[in-house]
């Protein structure tokens, strides 16, 4: 119940925006801002979209700027802070995500929701100023199984009349929404919503950002990446979708499974899983190893010249096809990590730039002494984040690895 609800309990309410040269994302040059408050910083959904992009389409040289605050902020913040943080950018795509600090842990009340309204419509404004291709996301709804923790009972309901009036909103002004709040709300009342949230009740975890992260490669109209690998064992032959592979004798009765140019899984945050098949978005990234004349027993499967563990599946798993995204020895290759690490450094590097300026350059308390040395340190980071982004743009999105595999009858 609880793996259909993730997946497939979800609703947008799409308006047709501006159509770039291909999936919106995906075209040279092009600049993406996901402008938010904690819902956007740390990055978490619009890492997932990042990521998935920037594997699914590695020729793309687009841009993705994750601009958000450690903070529940508010709309007035955001409209306040626009033209420093957003519109310097240039951005050819906005996704919005604000709303969740506007109810202020509160009843709904009127005027609070019309004013947010008002400046959430400012902020639409603002955005359809500098490009046509701007998405509202709708904050979603907090754990009802842990609302106690909250300031009052009926928190989720507040949130709710926020994504009320951004569905409204945003409708006016004929601009892409992407309803975050009903499907997460749908599997709280069917009281699977535990998962969604961390501990507080109002982040979301990583079921509930994979729902925002399918809403908008939904409306991008990105392709899923389907990969397929069929491996015939009696005959020792393997063939393959995307990329190269070969097969060749192993140690013992097994085989070592040569893949080269082939795409890497999509990473969701988790180092040591960077896929779930019950996520929302898991029919973006399947890489299914088949072989129907696996004998029976236990395949074990490693990354030649390690010492790690194995990973054992059962044959018939792999006889009706298994999905390689969702474990090693993918995700222990060195190409994989090293395309995490530098995605995670570049956004990493660019909040601290944000973070720095807030608290030393734009500080009227700093002592005059130390202010050259600020602005040279500020430079610095600077230089690094625009040096991690061309780093970035060269990385291999593909995988080449070597994987040896035994069938084991125990």
């Amino acid at each position: 119940m609880r793996t259909s609800l993730l997946i497939f309990a979800w609703s947008a309410c799409l308006i047709p925006v501006s159509a770039l040269a291909g999936p919106v994302g995906t075209n040279d040059d092009e600049c993406v801002v996901f402008y938010g408050d904690k819902l956007v910083y740390p990055p978490h959904f619009s890492r997932i979209v990042e990521a998935f992009v920037r594997v699914k389409y590695p020729e793309a040289k687009s841009k993705f700027w994750h601009v958000g605050t450690r903070e529940f902020d508010k709309t007035p913040k955001a409209n306040e802070d626009f033209v420093a943080r957003v519109a310097k950018l240039k951005p050819d795509t906005i996704v919005l995500s604000w709303g969740m600090g506007d109810g202020e842990m509160k009843k709904a009340d009127d005027a609070r929701l019309a004013n947010f309204a008002s400046e959430y419509g400012k902020l639409i404004d603002k955005c359809k100023a500098l490009t046509p291709n701007v998405f509202a996301l709708t904050p979603p709804c907090p754990t009802i199984s842990k609302k106690n923790v909250l300031a009052i009972n009926e928190y989720d309901k507040t949130v709710g009349k926020i994504a009320e009036a951004i569905r409204k909103v945003g409708a006016e002004r004929g601009i892409t929404v992407l309803d975050w709040y009903t499907p997460t709300a749908a599997i709280h009342e069917a009281g699977e919503g535990e998962p969604l949230t961390d501990k507080n009740g109002m982040y979301p975890a990583g079921p509930s950002d994979a729902i925002a992260a399918k809403l908008i490669m939904d409306a991008w109209k990105l392709e899923p990446l389907d990969v397929r690998v069929t491996l015939d064992w009696v005959a020792g032959e393997v063939s393959t979708t995307h990329g190269k592979a070969q097969l060749s004798k192993g140690p013992g009765n097994g085989y070592t499974l040569l893949l080269t140019d082939f795409p890497m899984p999509l990473y969701t945050g988790k180092r040591d899983a960077a896929f779930s098949e019950k996520l929302a978005c898991a029919d973006y990234c399947r890489i299914t190893l088949e072989s129907p004349n696996l004998p029976e027993g236990k395949l074990a499967m490693r990354e030649r010249g390690t010492r790690r563990r194995p990973m054992i599946v059962p044959s018939r798993v792999v006889r009706a096809g298994y999905n390689l995204a969702v474990r090693s020895p993918l995700l222990a290759s060195s190409d994989f990590r090293t395309l995490v690490d530098r995605i995670e450094d570049k956004n990493a590097a660019f909040f601290n730039i944000a973070n720095f300026q807030r608290q030393f350059i734009d500080n009227p308390k700093i002592e005059p002494e130390l202010t050259e040395s600020y602005r040279l340190h500020h430079r610095a980071l600077e230089v690094f984040h625009e040096g991690m982004m061309k780093l970035l743009e060269r990385t291999p999105r593909t995988i080449d690895i070597a994987i040896e595999m035994q069938v084991s009858s125990k």
